[in-house]
């Protein structure tokens, strides 16, 4: 399956195809882009068609993450949140790092081959680039990390388009400062965890002492009953990433749970729990990544 707006550039879609009893149906993995005419293909069959645009309100950024205004020197993803759907490719020459004196700080920002998008197209993930993070790598000796201890930045999203074809409302600045390196993995059993009560759908409330990769609160922790079978439910997260909560989509009963944690859980400079990211060899905890560790609770 092809797309155009003329007939010299076309880009094939992916998606999947689902045999029905006498048709076909094609899933693409991502929306198809309002305002656009696509080709249906075949050997022997083509045909155009056209998506029509929708009355949208403009999008803006919501939120950049982390939250908080201070950011360790050696952070490694940030997240940008959008009101709408967004274009998935050319993204990242229209978000810029600035320095305290207006400088852009070229080279900081992983220019991925692929833009890091969630299935709603609605976050983006950046990424500062892991070698110059990590020490001990060629490319850290020569240019040191983008960010410095004791400076202000400032990143600066602007001219996105949505997948109407609408540019954002306003551009988008966060300002924060940059601290120490952040040599401490996130350790689990240091959290608190708040049980809620039985025959209630009340939240079961965490506090991690520290902010966690917003990544890792959507798909690090999962809540189990004693019988092993996984509890459905919502999530939020708040106070500068520090807190989590999980609210069930049916009332809670008595007795013992697990939350289960997937050792992959990080924080913001990808420090997760099976060790940091600028680990020297041999200092891992687990030889296995993944590796399931288990908070037991119990609900009265």
């Amino acid at each position: 399956m092809d797309s155009s707006n003329h007939e010299q550039t076309k880009t094939e879609i992916a998606g999947s195809f689902v045999a029905q009893t006498n048709s076909m149906i094609f899933i693409p993995r991502f929306p198809f882009l309002q305002g656009k005419t696509y080709i249906i293909k075949t050997n022997d069959y083509q045909k155009e068609f056209f998506v029509p645009k929708s009355v949208k309100s403009k999008p803006e950024v919501t939120e950049i993450y982390p939250t908080k205004n201070t950011i360790p020197e050696n952070i490694l993803r940030m997240y940008i949140q959008f009101s709408n759907p967004m274009k998935t490719t050319g993204n990242l020459k229209n978000i810029k790092l600035y320095d305290s004196n207006g400088v852009e700080v070229k080279g900081a920002i992983f220019n991925n081959v692929y833009e890091l998008w969630n299935e709603a197209q609605t976050q983006l993930t950046i990424i500062f680039d892991p070698s110059r993070v990590k020490t001990g790598l060629k490319i850290n000796e020569n240019l040191g990390r983008a960010l410095e201890a004791g400076e202000n930045y400032k990143i600066v999203v602007s001219n996105l388009e949505d997948i109407y074809g609408q540019r954002l409302k306003n551009s988008y600045t966060k300002h924060f400062y940059v601290t120490e390196e952040d040599t401490q993995s996130p350790n689990h059993e240091l959290w608190r965890v708040t049980s809620p009560k039985a025959n209630t759908v009340e939240s079961l409330n965490i506090d991690f002492k520290e902010s966690i990769d917003i990544m890792s609160l959507q798909n690090r922790l999962f809540v189990f009953t004693s019988h092993n079978d996984r509890i459905d439910g919502k999530i939020e997260f708040s106070n500068n990433e520090k807190s989590w909560k999980f609210i069930p989509n049916q009332k809670w009963t008595k007795g013992d749970y697990t939350l289960k944690i997937n050792s992959r859980l990080s924080d913001p400079s990808g420090n997760n729990l099976n060790g940091l990211f600028d680990h020297k060899i041999g200092s891992l905890k687990y030889r296995q990544e993944g590796k399931i560790q288990e908070l037991k609770f119990n609900i009265k």
